[in-house]
């Protein structure tokens, strides 16, 4: 007697059987981490949407599979157990043991367990799936497309993340622009933006003997701001000290060291090196670091003293940053050239 074709049509359900609960059981891993991931990026704005479906579909596929061919993957023994759970006394268990056996006896068994299967119903094999796996699954299903839709409209900035609701009394995010030392920022440093909006503009300004380097998170450019806000955010200027074994001993005086950044030489009265010099180049200065003109002090066209302008550009600066708007680049590059060459 063929045994495998006798139990193909019961095999066959026992695949199915198995094929669900698999896929049940991994659809179930699958929910469990999109929850996770998809509760963290609405509720704290953490991780990505995208990548908790992608680590979620992977892991419930991978999961269902190896659970199928581990576990659910009928046998022979497997099907003539199941049979055998509705009233046929272990008849089938008995045929698969004797099945080598010749003798008459055991074909007399045999032709008895074939008797009393093909005069029992087709199906008698019924599916025995959990109820309690079949409504967790639903439950997660329901639970993590909800998060999921949550957390694409706040990152639209339809609605707020979960912290802002919850854990926060204004729903704003705090954006800090810090710097250590040897520069300051020009600006609104510390900024209460909505969700998804984009903070004001600020520039990095060294000190004196320092230079701009960039930002602690990779930025170039001296002038920065944010878009589309999703978190609080502290970002810090980096400047270096400038090496003055590296310059020139005859340029060791600096006009910077007289007046505050932003105020007038006539306001400072911090030092008389301007008046120690004409205003004329020819005129030149003492040779001890007095007089105004001086190759690192002039401007782009090598003719315009860089304090003339310094003032007049910083209140410039200042009324565009106080209107929100963008720092023009032939500004930028005036503080940059001036920061670099000074």
């Amino acid at each position: 007697m063929n045994i495998k074709q006798f139990f193909d049509k019961h095999y066959k359900r026992l695949v199915t059987e198995g094929i669900l609960k698999s896929a049940i059981l991994g659809a179930l891993v699958c929910f469990v981490i999109n929850f996770i991931f998809a509760f963290l990026y609405w509720m704290f704005a953490i991780g990505s949407i995208w990548l908790g479906i992608g680590i979620g579909t992977v892991s419930g596929i991978a999961f269902g599979v190896a659970l199928y061919f581990l576990r659910y993957n009928p046998t022979e023994k497997t099907v003539a157990g199941r049979i055998d759970r509705y009233g046929f006394e272990e008849r089938m268990i008995t045929m698969l043991e004797l099945r080598e056996d010749e003798s008459f006896m055991a074909d007399m068994q045999r032709r008895d367990a074939r008797k009393s299967l093909d005069n029992a119903p087709a199906k008698i094999i019924r599916f025995n799936l959990s109820k309690t796996s079949l409504m967790l699954v639903s439950a997660l299903i329901l639970v993590s497309i909800s998060l999921t839709v949550l957390g694409g409209l706040a990152k639209l900035g339809k609605i707020p993340y979960g912290k802002n609701i919850f854990g926060s009394d204004d729903g704003m995010f705090d954006v800090v622009y810090a710097t250590d030392e040897g520069g300051i920022i020009l600006g609104n440093a510390n900024q209460s933006v909505s969700p998804g909006e984009n903070t004001s503009a600020v520039l990095a300004i060294p000190s004196n003997g320092w230079i701009f380097v960039g930002w602690d998170d990779g930025g170039r450019s001296p002038q920065r701001y944010e878009t589309e806000v999703e978190g609080d955010m502290i970002i810090t200027a980096v400047f270096e000290k400038i090496d003055k074994n590296e310059t020139d001993p005859e340029d060791e005086s600096d006009f910077a060291d007289d007046i505050p950044f932003g105020s007038s030489s006539s306001e400072s009265g911090g030092g008389s090196s301007d008046n120690e010099g004409g205003d004329n180049p020819e005129e030149g200065g003492d040779g001890q670091g007095g007089g105004k003109w001086q190759d690192k002090n002039q401007f782009i066209d090598g003719a315009t003293y860089y304090r003339d302008y310094l003032e007049l550009y910083y209140q410039y600066a200042m009324e565009i940053f106080d209107s929100n708007g963008e720092i023009p680049p032939e500004l930028i590059e005036f503080f940059e050239t001036y920061f670099s060459g000074i």
